[in-house]
């Protein structure tokens, strides 16, 4: 491992989160939330928290999901030591979404990408 700069500093301040009450109760339990970055705006994952990854990742200003997949709660980056730390939290008006942002240099996507959306879809030509 490098000891390099990263290429977006991570902003001053605190990055732990007082976590405010969200509604789980829509999702049977989960909540979805956004992973932005913080300095280009790009939507880099969806993905869905419980109550627990929701205090952790406010305590610990590192994100913690429930992986649906594995039915647990899962930091990202324990499998590979990149953990995505979380510099802003924000809900939205119904207190049933959340939006982080990130200043992650590294790919988020399981899959190597920088961002889960690297699949553009091809929009169809009205003749």
């Amino acid at each position: 491992m490098t000891n390099q700069k990263p290429k977006y500093p991570v902003p001053p301040g605190t990055h732990h989160f007082t976590p405010s009450e969200l509604d789980f109760d829509k999702m049977g339990g989960l909540a979805p939330f956004v992973l932005q970055h913080a300095y280009t705006h790009e939507v880099l994952m969806v993905g869905f928290l419980n109550q627990q990854a929701w205090e952790t990742s406010c305590k610990t200003g590192i994100l913690t999901l429930y992986r649906r997949t594995l039915n647990r709660v899962w930091v990202m980056g324990e499998d590979d030591g990149q953990f995505v730390a979380i510099c802003r939290a924000k809900v939205d008006c119904d207190n049933d979404t959340i939006l982080f942002e990130t200043t992650a240099d590294f790919p988020i996507c399981g899959h190597g990408f920088k961002s889960c959306f690297y699949t553009e879809l091809p929009v169809p030509v009205d003749h």
